[in-house]
C-alpha cells in the first residue's frame, strides 16, 4: 500500500512539473490561450467519459439488486405456501371433511338442493289445494 501511493505521488509530481513547464512554454510563445481551450475540452471530454462510467455502473448495480430482490420475493413466497399457506388449507380442508362427515352420521344427511326444496313445496301446495277443494 505504501509503494503505491508512493508511485502515486512520483506520477502526480511529474505530471504537475510538466504542466507547469507546459504553461510557461505557451507563455513565452504566446499561445496560452490556444492553450487554455485545448486544457478546458480536455477536462470537459474527462467530465464527459467519467459521467457515462458512473450511468453504468449505475445500471450494473440496479440491475444485480433488481435479480437479487426477485430471487428474495421468490424464496419468501415458497417458504410462505410451504410453512403458512399449505398447512392451514389442509387444516381447514380436514376441518370441512369432519364437518361433512358429521352431518351424515348425525342424522341429517345429504342436504336437498334448492330446486328439489322447491318442487318438494309445489308438490305440497298442489295435495293441500286439491285436499281443500273436495
Amino acid at each position: 500500500m505504501k509503494g503505491t501511493l508512493r508511485n502515486a505521488g512520483i506520477i502526480g509530481g511529474i505530471v504537475l512539473l510538466a504542466f507547469i513547464v507546459g504553461l510557461i512554454i505557451a507563455g513565452i510563445f504566446n499561445v496560452l490561450l490556444a492553450v487554455l481551450y485545448v486544457f478546458l475540452i480536455f477536462l470537459a471530454a474527462l467530465s464527459i467519459i467519467s459521467t457515462a462510467f458512473l450511468i453504468y455502473a449505475v445500471f450494473t448495480l440496479i440491475q444485480e439488486s433488481a435479480g437479487q430482490t426477485a430471487s428474495t420475493i421468490g424464496s419468501t413466497a415458497r417458504l410462505t405456501s410451504e410453512f403458512a399457506l399449505g398447512p392451514s388449507v389442509r387444516a381447514v380442508a380436514a376441518l370441512v371433511a369432519v364437518q361433512q362427515m358429521f352431518r351424515v352420521f348425525m342424522g341429517k344427511g345429504r342436504t336437498r338442493s334448492r330446486a328439489e326444496e322447491r318442487r318438494r313445496q309445489q308438490w305440497e301446495a298442489m295435495h293441500a289445494g286439491a285436499g281443500g277443494g273436495e
